[in-house]
């Protein structure tokens, strides 16, 4: 074992008392421009080291920084087996695919520290998305559409799920282009994110889909005019808006105020049926919602303890931006590496890291995730964390020499 690969062994307690500083720090998982790729397989300083073209610079990312050649590609084995003949193979991080649902309601407008809860969360989002832009497919549905209870026809989303690079610009000018208004329709919202991720565009991509929840409030805009509701349950007297003297703002004629829960957790709970976890986020004024977000996030299969607060509860405006983060960069799937066929022989199979063999055995080492067919190769522990925070110029993987157990 190399001296590179006896550091991230070294550092594996170290890495892990830094992981909050590390992925602040981070630039990511890129593959470095210079370097020479060797054509005979042995280590290099750059480039994948380890394909038969030869000449200078990286091979092209897929994503993540992991690094994907074509299934001819020998490397002669490097240090996994000597001349054995190890051929570099397919394999391909998995791909994280998120769609924003973004509470616009007019109660985006009041008083958040310094400013205000709409502004707040523009620059979070906006922080949290400039860490992950590069590394991960995002989509935006903001509800509600229009200055009530609006949802505009079809499966588009606000702005459809497309590379980070493309979205986020996106994403940021149309938050920039919208005032906070209307009430709170989160059901039809996580329909429409149900429907673009199943049936509509979004059908189409291939792998992880996530949908990220935000809001201020609970839900309402239950169009049912048979709804009633006391004044426990009708989100105006909850969120302490309802006037003096007024024992239940949701009269007849105002019953689409009342609180729409079950429709919402219908809706999760559809999301997660179609292999769809959705994570939820309340900033201040969500407080009063906490049973209905706690149950949300059960559904979503993304609860944060077992007792309440169980979703994602943000106090404060510093800590909004890092729950942002944490939550989106947490998904970039850069430790697994998704290969293109079952390995001919899984005790010849070996995973490198800028051209140095990375041991399978141990916390630190790799291992098989059989849920997903073919397999998918995991990274595991310390090593992982150097990898998502500190970057590798490749992830490669082989078949054909013994697979390495010990440190070289």
């Amino acid at each position: 074992m190399t001296g590179k690969n006896r550091g991230i062994y070294a550092r594996s307690l170290f890495l892990t008392s830094l992981w909050c500083l590390g992925w602040a720090l981070a630039s990511g998982c890129s593959v470095s421009d210079g370097g020479t790729g060797g054509g005979g397989g042995g280590s290099g300083n750059g480039g994948s080291g380890g394909t038969d073209s030869g000449g200078t610079g990286g091979e092209p990312s897929l994503g993540g920084g992991f690094i994907a050649s074509g299934p001819g590609a020998s490397s002669g084995g490097g240090e996994g087996g000597g001349d054995c003949g190890g051929q570099q193979v397919e394999a391909q991080p998995r791909q994280a695919h998120l769609v924003i649902v973004l509470d616009r309601s007019d109660s985006m407008t009041k008083a958040w520290e310094a400013s205000d809860r709409w502004t707040m969360m523009k620059g979070a989002l906006g922080t949290a998305l400039d860490v992950i832009q590069d590394r991960m497919s995002v989509g935006l549905q903001l509800f509600p559409s229009d200055d009530h209870c609006g949802m505009e026809a079809g499966e588009d989303l606000s702005v459809a799920v497309a590379p980070g690079e493309t979205s986020v610009p996106a994403i940021k000018t149309l938050l920039d282009a919208t005032d906070p208004g209307g009430a709170t329709p989160t059901a039809d919202a996580l329909a429409r994110a149900l429907g673009y991720l199943t049936v509509g565009a979004g059908g189409a991509l291939e792998g992880d889909k996530y949908v990220l929840l935000a809001t201020d409030g609970g839900p309402n805009c239950n169009q049912d005019p048979a709804m009633t509701c006391e004044a426990a349950t009708c989100t105006t007297n909850m969120d302490g808006d309802c006037p003096s003297g007024v024992p239940n703002c949701c009269v007849a004629g105002l019953t689409d105020v009342c609180l729409d829960d079950a429709r919402t957790v219908q809706r999760v709970k559809e999301l997660r049926a179609a292999g769809i976890k959705t994570f939820v986020v309340g900033i201040p004024g969500a407080t009063a919602y906490a049973a209905v977000l706690d149950q949300l996030a059960v559904e979503g299969d993304t609860a944060t303890s077992e007792t309440s607060p169980r979703y994602f509860e943000v106090v404060d405006a510093a800590s909004l931006g890092d729950t942002l983060t944490s939550i989106t960069r947490d998904l970039v799937r850069t430790c697994e590496l998704s290969l293109e066929a079952e390995p001919p022989d899984r005790a010849k199979v070996n995973v490198f890291i800028d051209d140095e063999v990375l041991p399978r055995p141990g916390d630190d080492g790799w291992d098989y995730d059989d849920s997903t067919t073919p397999p998918t190769l995991v990274i595991k522990g310390a090593t992982c964390e150097h990898v998502k925070s500190m970057g590798a110029e490749s992830v490669r993987v082989e078949f054909g020499c013994p697979t390495v157990e010990v440190p070289q």
